[in-house]
């Protein structure tokens, strides 16, 4: 709504006649940029009303600025801004620049570690580097829930403001499930809701880290996580990653040199690589962190998707010296827009980053966390899981006989155990050219520009696009990579 009132200023006491005082005012308007050609005009009514003067002083205003081209007057239907306006004018909106890039403010830091975010067009086939498929989430089921609640008594109180540390009935049920599922013994105070676990981990890396304080990530990492940490200033130490893991011989090579004050880690299945921390390694990692003092990040975003077994319990359940913070999402269960995850830590951090959470998002979507509570307690969510893992695990597979049949000359991976992406590595051609080849063919894929070039690896997705659409990227991605191998060949 454009401030009408406090923009538009009638002077009684000046010699201009009011009526083209404000004539000379809408003219300022509009040559600013600020009334855009097309919008529309408050009629006079209105208008005379908001700034308190008679009606015929707008009338009159009205017909000067449309006898001079600035309006453009509709007996049926009001009053707009003229889409052909003065060409000086004219001009001068088009093609100067937007106002407030005229202002020198300045951010203490650019940000230029985190990459420009690149929207995928809509028609187009994509390789992610793992999400979820939203097209098999119970969404009806999901929004359904959500207008019966806010239709309630009881859910309309969840209209109005909140606990900062989420709804009560999701950390009720996530108490109960966290137990059941992953043998977590914890209370609903040990439990703070987030809009999905990158909002967890930024949290945990902003309480925890001070500028100069050592954070330990894989020498394969999510990079996002690795942002939170550069975002707080704090040293990124590698540590070595292999088929087991994260190597804590390595890492304890490492406290034994210098003080690390945070380890982070993806155990179910690492990002990118997809494998799983094994059990020996995990109860080294927990030893070490007693013995050096270090948290613990458990960002087990992939928990719930194990093909092979049932999946290896989390550190944070043999979490008896209390050095584990986890973190888990509904987002890689429901759809990436469901924005509800969850920090699990002792009460007082908690609590302590309840308040910091206060200072960027006072507080989540309380009836979607509600409904989510509700897939809890009525099983919807379990019923969901299980299809899902079936529909997965058979993706996985016919992603894996594409990589096999289309280009296995120049990429090798291992079957991941669980998880939603492949790990592929590749031989013979320069990963970094190949977006552009693949891009004028209408088919994206995630390819980060650090792990293609050390590593000359992707991390494929298989879990959002069914059989037919795998087939129609392969129909792409294999002439694409053989075309690429001829080209680096010479």
């Amino acid at each position: 709504m454009f401030p009408w009132k406090s923009t538009l200023v009638i002077d009684n006491l000046a010699l201009r006649a009011k009526y083209l005082q404000l004539t000379d005012q809408f003219i300022k308007e509009i040559s600013a940029g600020r009334l855009a050609p097309g919008q529309k005009i408050p009629g006079t009514r209105q208008l005379a009303s908001l700034l308190d003067i008679n009606r015929k002083t707008v009338i009159m205003a009205f017909e000067e600025l449309e006898a001079q081209g600035w309006l453009d007057i509709k007996s049926s239907s009001g009053t707009y801004v003229s889409m052909k306006l003065p060409i000086t004018i004219a001009d001068n909106i088009t093609t100067s620049a937007v106002p407030y890039d005229n202002f020198n403010i300045r951010l203490i830091n650019n940000y230029d570690f985190i990459p420009a975010y690149e929207p995928i067009p809509p028609a187009s086939i994509n390789i992610d580097g793992g999400s979820p498929d939203y097209r098999l989430a119970p969404i009806d089921w999901l929004f359904k829930e959500c207008r019966s609640i806010s239709k309630s008594k009881y859910g309309q109180r969840l209209l109005a403001y909140g606990g900062v540390k989420g709804n009560e009935d999701l950390r009720q049920a996530l108490t109960k499930y966290l137990r059941e599922t992953r043998g977590m013994t914890l209370s609903k105070e040990n439990i703070l809701i987030t809009r999905g676990s990158q909002m967890g981990i930024y949290l945990a890396m902003s309480g925890l880290l001070k500028p100069g304080n050592n954070a330990v990530f894989g020498s394969t990492s999510y990079d996002a996580a690795e942002w939170a940490a550069s975002n707080s200033q704090a040293n990124i130490i590698r540590v070595n990653i292999d088929e087991e893991g994260i190597d804590t011989d390595h890492l304890a090579s490492i406290c034994k040199q210098q003080k690390v004050h945070l380890v982070y880690v993806t155990p179910h299945h690492h990002f990118p690589t997809t494998v799983t921390l094994s059990n020996e390694r995990r109860i080294h990692l927990l030893q070490l962190s007693l013995k050096y003092k270090f948290i613990i990040l458990e960002d087990d975003y992939d928990y719930d998707f194990h093909y092979a077994s049932n999946p290896i319990l989390p550190l944070a359940s043999l979490n008896t010296g209390g050095n584990v913070i986890y973190i888990g999402s509904f987002s890689k269960i429901f759809a990436p827009n469901v924005r509800v995850g969850y920090l699990v830590a002792n009460k007082e951090v908690i609590k302590n980053l309840s308040r910091l959470r206060r200072i960027i998002d006072r507080q989540g979507d309380q009836i979607m966390q509600s409904a989510i509570a509700e897939s809890i307690t009525s099983g919807e969510l379990n019923r969901h899981l299980k299809k899902s893992l079936n529909v997965y695990r058979q993706r996985r597979d016919s992603f894996s006989k594409l990589i096999d049949s289309e280009v296995s000359d120049y990429a090798s991976y291992k079957l991941p155990e669980g998880g939603m992406a492949i790990w592929c590595e590749f031989k013979g051609l320069q990963l970094a050219q190949l977006k552009p080849i693949i891009n004028s063919k209408g088919l994206y894929m995630d390819i980060d520009p650090d792990l293609s070039v050390r590593f000359n690896a992707l991390r494929l997705g298989f879990a959002s696009i069914n059989e037919k659409e795998q087939k129609k990227a392969f129909e792409i991605l294999g002439p694409a990579v053989k075309q690429l191998a001829s080209l680096t060949s010479f």
